[in-house]
């Protein structure tokens, strides 16, 4: 009988050929790593780049959650900038060019050490046209010095010939992993074992060069002599590195097997038997199939073991399988990831659990993307287990109401008041408790009629000795809106009684809440009386509130009150003071990260710009109309609408404005938003007038006389009087709003006069001027070239081009590329 040999098969081998094409990840920002399981993409990369000192930073991908891989992605930054992070981490993923734009400013201001790669491994689980966007944008956005590598079973770029082309990728593929003949026996001499060429060529017409398979046939070369049939990969594992282990430590891999990585506390905390820190130690020297990464302090089971010890798992019995995945759950609940947790308390069908960690979560995990999730663990869900945890209930029911699932909101609170009818002995101040939190919930379904929500309100503070527990005071109360009175004015006639109402309502909602909102009633107040003209009140009325929202740290009302200001700024002409107070606001939402208010902020910007007939300050996505992804919630969408009319208006886009009417009128009317639908009426007039269509223009803006003079708001249409005022005149004389008119036209004077003061002192006479040297660069970067090639065309590096683009931007007061274009034009031909 021969003797058995010890192999070195812990022992790494690296082909020449995927050695050099490893040393090209330097040169390219993005490499992608791209071949089936098991040809040791992820071990390449990491002693690769190990080899060559590079600062990794290495991210794992366990689903496709975009949540799950951007909290990964900016956890990444936290040992070089933690402040960074976290700031990325509150952007939230970035999915549109306002939130792109912002994103790549905060990576930029991160000083990462040279050499820096950053490595996301198992990208292929991602499956999300979203992330591979973004990575394509900090690719083409050339930061200095950092590389990304993409570790990929399989990958689909939409302009992944576009990337290969311009420089941007370099695409290692499985070729470049499979052992030739000469490589296997390279890779046995150095395990220890030494073979001769036709064995080298039988390997590899088993194996065809898989490295994983050459693996286990080396093991099984130990025990069963020369035998070189290639079995079914998972009976190899069963017969090889499996079966050989002890019983004890069969069991640690299978309960291990259920995490994506662990640590030596989480196996201790699951695996209650005996030491599993030794068993675990002896696996990792003994078998390439178990690894540990010092970096992350966490361990890994190769995905083909992993594959194999799931299946054994299956065959378990149910029982063994549930305490395993309770004991799970508990690990994460207990380290506060409650989303996990809940989804192995789910697992293990103990929605007891589930619904536990709900309630202590308080609805603050739950995002758009596990939408679906929640819906399958209430439907899921058993009576019993719903009856045990009301306030759960409440969370899930919020949160359906935030996704505007509505009918499921409303089965949701049925069942809430019929187990709360049914319990039996319940704790008197529990159940009012309880109560109050539901008056609070069902609050929201009265919006926007504050008299409505306030009986709501005032229920909630009669049942509740203190604070909502559930509602997130820190939330956005305004919905990304810049203005109180665009929500809330929503009856013709009636304005000046819901400005009373909304006084009188607050103070229980405050109570109810602790402060949420806290200073809303005054800002509607400063509000209408701008709409009134009475600028001297609005003004004092204005100060108190932003005092009032300061004080409280209420993001959304300070970002009404501030745009109450520009706009009260603007009757005066005082663009300075404009300027700062945008400067300011922008320098808020950045440091305070209120991330939330971009796109408003963005809005406000147009809608100024807008006013002024200044097209090239506009940001591309209000100009082009692009809605889809923006921060704002539904709520704030018929005020962004009144925002792009008036842009429409000064592009000229007539004919747009009147096939869009029904559409603006048809958001503006769901709540109903009245400001929204006076601007709208206002646009489809001057639109009309501007193609000859008088008749259809005087009737539609009657319409927004119609609402608004009962109440008389004047200003919407004396920031439209340059496209309106001849139809205004044409109706005066008809006697139907003859003093309304009068003061529309009496208010337009100033506010002509603060238009023409503000063009010709800052932009008539004062356009910037750029050098030489800014201009030719400029000019390239508008054509489309990237830094590298711009740097390449001047004989310039690509810092100098950045530093000089970043002078560039300041001069002509732009912050991307998307608007270089437009401001160069601009240049020679400003109107």
């Amino acid at each position: 009988m021969r003797k058995s040999e010890r192999y070195n098969t812990r022992s790494l081998y690296f082909s020449e050929l995927i050695t050099n094409a490893m040393r090209q990840i330097p040169d390219y920002p993005l490499t992608i790593v791209e071949a089936p399981m098991g040809y040791g993409k992820t071990t390449a990369v990491r002693e690769q780049l190990n080899f060559y000192k590079a600062n990794v930073m290495w991210q794992r991908v366990y689903e496709n959650s975009i949540s799950t891989f951007w909290n990964g992605f900016c956890h990444l930054f936290s040992g070089f900038a933690e402040e960074q992070s976290q700031s990325l981490l509150l952007l939230q993923f970035p999915n549109d060019s306002v939130s792109l734009g912002k994103a790549l400013n905060i990576i930029e201001r991160i000083e990462l050490p040279a050499k820096s790669v950053i490595v996301i491994d198992d990208y292929h689980l991602t499956e999300c046209a979203e992330i591979n966007c973004f990575i394509e944008f900090l690719v083409m956005s050339e930061i200095t010095d950092v590389h990304i590598v993409l570790t990929t079973r399989y990958t689909y770029f939409p302009r992944l010939e576009e990337l290969l082309l311009k420089g941007y990728l370099y695409h290692i593929k499985q070729e470049s992993f499979e052992l030739t003949p000469m490589d296997i026996m390279s890779y046995y001499k150095q395990c220890g074992k030494r073979l001769n060429a036709d064995d080298a060529r039988k390997l590899y017409s088993l194996t065809e060069g898989w490295i994983s398979a050459l693996y286990l046939l080396m093991l099984n070369y130990g025990t069963e002599g020369s035998s070189l049939h290639l079995a079914d990969i998972h009976k190899l594992i069963d017969k090889i590195v499996y079966r050989p282990l002890p019983e004890i430590v069969r069991d640690l891999l299978i309960n291990m097997s259920i995490f994506n990585s662990f640590t030596f506390e989480q196996a201790g905390y699951i695996w209650k038997r005996d030491n599993p820190v030794a068993h675990i130690a002896v696996l990792v020297e003994k078998n390439a199939f178990v690894t540990y990464d010092s970096r992350e302090k966490t361990y890994h089971i190769h995905s083909v073991l992993k594959s194999f010890l799931r299946e054994q798992l299956d065959n378990k019995e149910k029982s063994y399988k549930e305490a395993l995945y309770n004991k799970a759950a508990d690990w994460y609940r207990g380290i506060g990831e409650y989303l996990v947790s809940m989804s192995y308390a789910y697992l293990a069908g103990d929605f007891n659990a589930l619904l536990q960690a709900i309630e202590i979560d308080k609805g603050q995990s739950f995002n758009y993307d596990c939408k679906e999730l929640f819906i399958k663990y209430f439907e899921e869900c058993p009576t019993e287990s719903k009856q045990k945890f009301p306030y759960a209930m409440i969370i899930l029911a919020r949160r359906m109401f935030t996704f505007n699932e509505t009918d499921l909101f409303k089965k949701i609170c049925a069942e809430f008041v019929t187990n709360m009818r049914d319990m039996d002995g319940l704790n008197v101040d529990y159940k009012n408790r309880l109560l109050g939190e539901y008056e609070l919930l069902l609050s929201f379904t009265g919006y926007n009629d504050i008299g409505k929500m306030s009986e709501y309100h005032r229920r909630a503070c009669s049942l509740l000795e203190s604070p909502s527990s559930i509602l997130d005071g820190k939330g956005s109360w305004t919905f990304g809106s810049p203005s109180v009175l665009y929500m809330f004015y929503r009856k013709s006639g009636e304005l000046e009684s819901e400005v009373q109402i909304i006084r009188e309502a607050m103070p229980f909602y405050y109570q109810a809440t602790n402060d949420h909102g806290k200073g809303a009633e005054k800002v509607m107040e400063a509000e209408h009386y701008y709409y009134l003209g009475d600028f001297e009140n609005s003004e004092i009325v204005m100060h108190n509130a932003l005092q009032t929202a300061n004080e409280t740290s209420q993001a959304g009302i300070r970002i009404c009150a501030v745009f109450l200001q520009i706009k009260l700024a603007f009757m005066k002409g005082d663009f300075p003071s404009i300027l700062h107070l945008f400067k300011k606001m922008r320098a808020d939402i950045n440091d305070k990260k209120w991330y939330l208010f971009m796109h408003t902020l963005d809005m406000c910007e147009a809608y100024i710009y807008s006013c002024l007939n200044i097209k090239n300050h506009i940001q591309s996505w209000v100009k082009n109309g692009e809605f889809g992804n923006t921060r704002l919630l539904f709520p704030a969408m018929a005020f962004l609408n009144i925002v792009y009319g008036r842009v429409l208006l000064i592009n000229g886009e007539y004919l747009k404005i009147i096939g869009s009417t029904e559409g603006f009128i048809e958001i503006a009317s769901f709540f109903p938003n009245l400001l929204g639908q006076i601007h709208t009426y206002i646009y489809h007039a001057a639109a009309n007038y501007k193609i000859s269509r008088q008749n259809e223009a005087l009737d539609t803006l009657k319409k927004a006389l119609d609402i608004a003079m009962p109440d008389k708001v004047y200003m919407p249409f004396v920031e439209n009087c340059d496209y309106i005022l001849p139809l205004l005149e044409e109706l005066q004389p008809q006697g139907s709003y003859r003093e309304g008119i009068a003061r529309i036209l009496e208010l337009f004077e100033p506010y002509k006069k603060a238009v023409g003061h503000i063009r010709k002192e800052y932009f008539e006479e004062g356009k910037p001027v750029l050098t030489k040297r800014e201009m030719e660069i400029a000019n390239l970067a508008a054509e489309g070239l990237s830094n590298k090639e711009i740097g390449e065309r001047l004989y310039i590096s690509q810092n100098t081009v950045k530093t000089q683009l970043k002078s560039i931007f300041e001069k002509l007061g732009i912050n991307s590329r998307v608007l270089l274009r437009q401001s160069l034009f601009a240049l020679c031909c400003f109107f």
